[in-house]
């Protein structure tokens, strides 16, 4: 995980999602929509709603399978 997030002024939701999928990763688990939602404690459409912002800043790539990768910190985007 890195410390950076805590810097990037995310949503509570998408900094609580970026740390549940740096866990799964760091567990080997696929960092697949359904995966995070067996996790996830919120509403469905908050965990949307955090992916579309991680996905926004290049925190995180959809892969071509339709599972998610976690980028490193040298290719987000800062915040505005």
């Amino acid at each position: 995980m890195d410390q950076r997030i805590f810097e990037q002024g995310l949503s509570v939701e998408g900094t609580s999602l970026y740390l549940l999928m740096v866990s799964l990763s760091d567990r080997g688990a696929p960092l697949t929509k359904d995966q995070m939602l067996s996790i996830w404690n919120g509403d469905p459409v908050d965990l949307d709603t955090a992916l579309t912002e991680l996905a926004g800043r290049n925190i995180v790539a959809g892969a071509p399978d339709g599972s998610w990768l976690v980028n490193p910190q040298s290719q987000w985007r800062l915040p505005a």
